[in-house]
């Protein structure tokens, strides 16, 4: 089973589609179904979440990830997501896996990102490049309106806000807007998902505590290391947890 998940993790050509999975606390599981089906109706897969758990992250500046264990309050009038809705979302498309409190930090380590996201910023570039490329421009009101549009679908189906529903009937909601909305696999950037709920998805599957969970140990992806460590093999997530 490891080696099959470090085969999916080195490669991003084995598309699946995925169902919305059912509460589960078995890591075999987790693993599997690490994709969550709220982007089902896409064709996004449980294969490609894992896979950007393998990828390198660039700087937030550029798209990259904002680790859980790293968040700080984003600063007053940075731009930002409705909390209410974008926290109800996580709930419906994070791994259960998480748990509640990792689903929080897993919704507040994107919003920190996108708060320190620069929009249309000079991108690095080789020494003598001609062209100067730059970063996309602000995702966050198509994003807010895209969260507007869940709450919206909600009451005219079921009267009630999207905050309101529960998972399962919040999920069934995402997997119709994740559908329109197009795309059949999970970005290794945010930035360039079709849809709010695939961009905060693959935002926690290329941070490090999504790899963590993939191969059930304290990888610490991205962390740096002494050297006299580099030749010890990684903790179990367990084993780590308990020194």
């Amino acid at each position: 089973m490891r080696g099959n998940l470090r085969r999916c993790v080195r490669s991003r050509e084995h598309p699946a589609r995925v169902t919305i999975p059912a509460v589960t606390t078995d890591r075999r599981d987790f693993i599997r179904r690490a994709a969550l089906a709220a982007a089902a109706a896409s064709g996004i897969d449980a294969t490609e979440a894992l896979a950007q758990a393998g990828g390198r992250a660039p700087s937030p500046a550029t798209g990259g990830t904002v680790a859980a264990g790293s968040v700080r309050p984003a600063p007053v009038g940075a731009r930002a997501l409705d909390p209410v809705l974008l926290r109800a979302l996580g709930e419906a498309i994070l791994p259960e896996m998480l748990g509640e409190a990792g689903r929080v930090s897993a919704v507040a380590a994107f919003a920190t990102w996108l708060a320190r996201y620069t929009p249309v910023a000079e991108e690095m570039h080789g020494y003598g490049d001609a062209e100067i490329t730059f970063t996309p421009s602000d995702p966050a009101p198509g994003w807010n309106a895209q969260l507007a549009g869940l709450d919206l679908l909600a009451r005219r189906k079921h009267r009630r806000g999207f905050a309101r529903l529960g998972v399962p009937l919040r999920r069934t909601i995402v997997a119709t807007q994740v559908g329109r909305a197009g795309g059949s696999r999970l970005p290794s950037n945010p930035l360039a998902a079709p849809h709010v709920a695939v961009a905060l998805l693959a935002h926690w599957a290329a941070s490090s505590e999504a790899t963590d969970l993939a191969y059930g140990a304290r990888i610490m992806k991205g962390a740096c290391r002494l050297l006299s460590e580099t030749s010890r093999p990684p903790l179990p997530l367990a084993a780590a947890g308990e020194a």
